[in-house]
């Protein structure tokens, strides 16, 4: 802490910075970061009491993303097989270069603060934010506790909110109001000697986790992440119960939990209604979680917090060098992003609807058709990479979609890609075509 931000703190100014971040998890980071990198003095500013605790997601993400993303390879690790079941169904896709992986949460969470303090940024732990500054309509800091529990003034042209699911900033300063459609998922991280550290499950049907899933991740040296997770209001089923009595309702799987025990105790809450409409306000960002910048495919948000944040901090850094935090300004963030992202979580979200309250008849059809695709292609869809070559490819696997309902979906999801004629069954059935 630099002299005059101490003086600052005993004197009840306000301490002033150029870039204000609210939340210390991998969209705040990564918004730090970035921001440093152009100039601005930023602050960090995070309610608990260490970055990376308590942890609230399972860590599944992409090799080739966390590679250009610069995390290095002891953070992540590497899955081989990745296996899909339903009630009464099961498929295996085998991977000799792996393409997903496990994070190890916190740890990838600190060597984000460790890039974003080298950059310049600083962090301050256990400084709990209470809510927006505003003056003539626009946001010009926040009011926020420090360790000491003293609520001072931290003021900056702009401010981003990377708090999460709270979506603090964004909320109270009435841009938009809070999720009303959420994942909520509970999970332990095992010691599990007897599970196969190859082998990464989801698992699907109203037995396990109804309107959800429940998963089983390893993430090395003999331990897994073992969760479930249920789309509210969707139903008032509690993942915490199904995830109790997994080993009871999916005995299939009791083999591989002999003789483990829990470590640690993980709860998360993700928002599952889409991007926000907006995101940005004069001098506010909003980013990650705190925008809806997630997939809701399959409640996914790291990297794509880590890609948001990193844009958010370059926007934010230009906006304090042109000395200009109006929203014509930062709405460029806005246009950035939706020209990078959208169309991918748009499509994401339209899967998200068809499949939350399926049945389990209906799960174990979906696991039929994912059974006809190649490995490569299972990846992309889990991914999310959309294409229009993807999404003609499944088709052609899977001819009858074309005479079911999935035909709306499909010829939408084309739409979005920027194809403006439906699919016809002519196409499918030739290849060349």
């Amino acid at each position: 802490m630099a002299m005059d931000d101490l003086q600052a703190s005993t004197s009840g100014e306000a301490r002033r910075y150029d870039v204000i971040v609210v939340g210390g998890g991998p969209a705040g980071l990564s918004a730090a970061e970035t921001a440093a990198e152009g100039g601005a003095r930023v602050a960090v500013l995070e309610r608990q009491k260490e970055i990376g605790y308590p942890v609230h997601t399972s860590g599944g993400t992409w090799i080739s993303d966390m590679r250009a993303l610069g995390i290095p390879t002891d953070l992540f690790y590497p899955i081989r097989k990745v296996i899909f079941l339903s009630p009464r169904r099961q498929v295996q896709f085998d991977y000799a270069e792996p393409v997903c992986c496990v994070l190890d949460v916190r740890g990838l969470y600190q060597h984000l603060a460790g890039r974003a303090v080298a950059a310049g940024a600083e962090v301050h732990p256990n400084t709990p934010v209470e809510g927006p500054i505003l003056e003539d309509g626009r946001v010009v800091g926040v009011i926020a506790k420090d360790h000491r529990n003293r609520a001072g003034e931290w003021r900056a042209p702009v401010v981003v909110d990377a708090s999460g699911f709270s979506s603090t900033i964004i909320t109270r300063a009435g841009v938009r109001t809070g999720f009303r459609r959420y994942g909520f998922g509970a999970e332990y991280d095992l010691y599990a000697p007897n599970y196969d550290p190859n082998s990464l499950y989801l698992i699907m049907g109203s037995q396990v986790a109804p309107s959800g899933y429940a998963w089983a991740f390893p993430r090395g040296k003999g331990r897994v992440r073992l969760g479930v997770g249920v789309l509210r209001p969707d139903v008032d089923a509690d993942a915490r119960e199904y995830l109790d009595a997994f080993t009871e309702r999916l005995p299939s799987l009791a083999p591989a939990f002999v003789g483990a025990s829990p470590i640690e105790y993980h709860t998360g809450l993700f928002p599952s209604e889409g991007v926000v409409p907006r995101f940005v306000e004069s001098g506010l960002i909003a980013t990650g979680d705190a925008a809806g910048h997630g997939s809701t495919l399959v409640g996914e948000g790291i990297r794509f917090a880590i890609y948001s944040g990193r844009m958010a901090g370059t926007v934010a850094g230009e906006a304090v060098r042109a000395g200009d935090p109006s929203a014509a300004f930062l709405a460029r963030y806005d246009r950035q992003w939706r020209a990078r992202f959208g169309r991918e979580m748009e499509i994401s979200y339209i899967v998200n609807q068809r499949i939350a309250n399926w049945s389990d008849t209906q799960w174990d059809e979906g696991i039929e058709l994912l059974r006809r695709l190649s490995p490569g292609q299972a990846a992309e869809l889990l991914r999310g990479d959309y294409s229009v070559a993807l999404l003609l490819g499944v088709l052609r696997r899977n001819p009858k979609l074309l005479r079911s309902g999935a035909k709306k979906f499909f010829d939408l999801a084309l739409e979005r890609l920027g194809r403006a004629a439906p699919v016809t069954e002519a196409e499918v059935l030739t290849p060349n075509a």
